[in-house]
């Protein structure tokens, strides 16, 4: 979490004065006019004034901070089609809205290869029990928000173009078990697919999508 400070300092406060004279000056108005309209109406003006503020603190923080989104309910059938089923889930769950800021990824290789086949990245994800892994909800909170406005902003701030989403094995009509995962495209916009985990080669540009454990972190 970032460090705030408490209280707004007497410098930044001089600057927000001189901006504000600036822009009275340069409209023009009067010392008179001033009084009689802003002064007399201050409490008006007060308010106006702190709505606007609010807002672009609201627009500024949502471009400089992590993405906060609430997860979605994953039905594999309604999102991808008839007979596509949930065959396991793994891993911990990510509880409550899904902090893009905590995304961080995994590839899980055991050796110096590129890849490892999908059977064994999910027996070694097994074995990790404290890794929190992004799931089906947290795939359609990322793939649905408008704009995919935290999928870019993941792109632009940690240089992320694959995430694949271990915390939920699929079934398709055919029995097989699949994994989805987000690409992004020529064109900037972020794509989804499936892999198979039995048959595909996982590699390691295409990490599991996890969140960051404040326990992880301490034992890294």
């Amino acid at each position: 979490m970032t460090m705030r400070k408490t209280s707004i300092t007497p410098q930044q406060l001089d600057q927000f004065r001189q901006l504000g004279e600036a822009r009275l000056k340069k409209m023009g108005i009067t010392s008179e006019e001033f009084q009689l309209a802003v002064i007399a109406q201050g409490g008006v003006y007060q308010d106006k004034l702190e709505e606007i503020i609010r807002e672009m603190i609201k627009f500024h923080q949502r471009s400089i901070e992590p993405h906060i989104l609430a997860r979605k309910t994953f039905d594999p059938e309604q999102f991808i089609g008839e007979g596509w089923t949930i065959d396991e889930r793994i891993g911990k769950r990510s509880d409550g809205n899904l902090d893009a800021g905590q995304i961080t990824r995994k590839d899980y290789s055991t050796s110096d290869v590129s890849y490892i086949n999908g059977e064994e990245r999910l027996q070694c994800i097994k074995i990790t029990p404290d890794d929190i892994q992004l799931d089906g909800e947290d795939f359609l909170a990322l793939y649905e928000e408008k704009d995919q406005l935290t999928l870019r902003w993941l792109y632009e701030t940690k240089g992320f173009e694959w995430l694949s989403f271990w915390g939920i094995i699929l079934r398709d009509p055919e029995g097989n078990r699949k994994v989805l995962y987000l690409y992004r495209d020529v064109g900037g916009s972020w794509v989804w697919r499936c892999l198979w985990v039995d048959i595909d080669d996982w590699y390691s540009s295409i990490p599991s999508a996890v969140l960051a454990s404040p326990l992880a972190e301490a034992k890294a």
